[in-house]
């Protein structure tokens, strides 16, 4: 094997592995920005989200309150 094939067979160098990390992250980037312009994407995010927002006990409170105003003003 030649010397020049021996070098390219070694480690790659610092600089080839951060030029490789960000070209993966820009790929990344790129496909996470197409998926997120779906509109079923964004509608199961808006979903799950309204979802575990209402399991904690604040955002129930809070949702109670807003029910409890509303009614208020119909009688009102």
């Amino acid at each position: 094997m030649t010397e020049k094939k021996k070098k390219k067979r070694a480690a790659p160098s610092a600089i080839g592995r951060i030029a490789r990390a960000i070209d993966a992250a820009g790929r990344d980037a790129d496909l996470a920005r197409r998926s997120a312009s779906d509109p079923a994407f964004r509608r199961g995010i808006k979903d799950d989200r309204r979802g575990t927002l209402s399991e904690f006990g604040t955002v129930k409170q809070a949702l109670a309150d807003r029910e409890k105003i509303e009614k208020t003003k119909k009688k009102g």
